[in-house]
């Protein structure tokens, strides 16, 4: 590391007391955040509605306080179970049946079937499709079976070989691993994208891809399988008016700017006439019924505008500081599964902000990608409140790696991991185990 890294250390470690309180400090405040944006985004339409006690702003409330037990209950199981074989299939299962289940008893939406609907709430299956495939990518990751392919041992007794049938064995065996790492979350992604949701079927089985990318996988069938997905995407692009319509717009939002482009327009509408210092809370304009989704996928350009380019920063900088501390948990996770299950719910939560603000702004094309914990929607928050649950759990374990997956060793309470420095623990803590052993050398 070098000097400017090991000042930046330093001066965070002046601020935290450890990786899990830097991570869920930038959480907490982004979840209030979300709350009194919904609040400021729909109090004019639940006034002219009537919803009352059943307005977004409650509601977002109480998903919130639902969302926080999950998680909670998530930090405190041991994340290597997960990685069992039986479970992660019936997590796999039960996630494609519920996705499968929207075609039958779905809810329409805007001529979209995404939701299934309980009483006055409604589940969304595919968020928590993006946690599955992860989970998923991550055990098959920490397998990294391609590093011992069996090929190899076939090679050594097959005499005779020529060169070109030891190159088909080789390719064959990486492409067929690869389709292994992706068969959950491509199937997750075809049947998102039937409902129809582009975005988020890309998004599914986009950090999937990436994961594997950053695990060191052979780069040459790494960049023949991106190049035919890029071509697959630009086709079911194509394949659709209405999807290539909001291509077009993109490109050129204010010649659509009554149609297609319309909430691209309105959005860069909403974030320029913030200014500097913003219009002041509850004083933005855009949410008079000219911003449409302004509480869910256009949240960010309402608290723009409200607080200005001073308030995005900040909101830019709390998602920076998330996705430096789970960087930094997922470097010193003691296992290969917490290590990439880590650095991939840091890349769900951080790559979700980036093409929300991204959309918001004009950069990308209108996806219908929430914004973490600041958007509405029940299903989202739940999805992103146990993926966190899950990376507490992995850096409250990250010094506790050496035990075997389901100790019964008391572990610290979440009270103890996140006190504040400046009112520091009476309880001396646990003395590290003397010798590290790894998992493959047990």
């Amino acid at each position: 590391m070098g000097k400017k890294g090991e000042q930046v250390e330093h001066l965070w470690e002046k601020v935290f007391k450890n990786d899990l309180q830097g991570m869920l400090l930038p959480i907490v405040l982004m979840a209030l955040i979300g709350v009194i944006n919904i609040f400021s985004a729909t109090y004019v339409g639940s006034i002219t509605t009537d919803d009352g006690l059943w307005g977004y702003a409650p509601k977002h409330g109480l998903f919130l306080l639902v969302s926080a037990v999950f998680g909670v209950l998530l930090y405190r199981y041991d994340y290597r179970k997960l990685q069992n074989p039986t479970l992660l299939r019936r997590i796999m299962y039960v996630t494609a049946v519920l996705l499968a289940a929207i075609y039958f008893v779905g809810v329409e939406v805007n001529g979209a079937r995404r939701w299934i609907s309980i009483g006055r709430f409604s589940l969304q299956p595919s968020e928590f499709a993006k946690l599955a495939a992860l989970l998923w990518t991550a055990a098959k990751l920490a397998d990294k079976p391609w590093k011992n392919p069996r090929f190899k041992s076939i090679l050594q007794r097959v005499k005779g070989l020529k060169q070109w049938q030891v190159f088909c064995w080789f390719w064959w065996e990486r492409i067929r691993y690869m389709v292994y790492m992706l068969f959950w979350p491509l199937a997750f992604a075809l049947l998102t994208f039937k409902q129809p949701d582009m975005g988020t079927a890309v998004l599914i089985v986009g950090f999937s891809f990436l994961l594997i990318f950053l695990s060191g996988f052979e780069k040459g069938i790494f960049g023949i399988t991106f190049i035919l997905a890029i071509i697959g995407g630009a086709y079911m692009a194509r394949s659709s008016d209405y999807r290539w319509k909001r291509v077009e717009s993109w490109f050129d939002p204010w010649s659509y700017a009554q149609d297609q482009g319309y909430q691209t327009v309105q959005g860069l509408l909403a974030v320029g006439s913030g200014g500097f210092f913003g219009q002041g809370f509850m004083n933005g304009t855009s949410k008079y019924f000219y911003l449409p989704e302004a509480h869910t996928d256009f949240a960010f350009a309402v608290w723009a505008q409200e607080m200005g380019f001073l308030g995005s920063i900040f909101v830019v900088l709390l998602m920076a500081t998330f996705t430096y501390f789970g960087f930094r948990i997922a470097n010193r996770a003691r296992d290969s599964f917490g290590k990439w299950l880590a650095l991939g719910i840091t890349i769900l939560i951080g790559g979700q902000a980036f093409f929300n603000i991204a959309m918001v702004c004009g950069m990308l094309p209108v996806t219908g990608v929430p914004l973490p914990f600041i958007s509405y929607g029940g299903s989202s928050l739940m999805m992103n409140c146990m993926a966190i649950g899950i990376l507490a759990s992995i850096a409250r374990r990250g010094v506790e790696g050496v035990k075997p997956v389901g100790t019964k060793e008391t572990l610290p309470s979440l009270r103890e991991e996140t006190r504040s420095r400046f009112k520091p623990s009476k309880q001396v803590e646990p003395k590290l185990p003397g010798r590290f052993v790894p998992p493959d050398k047990r």
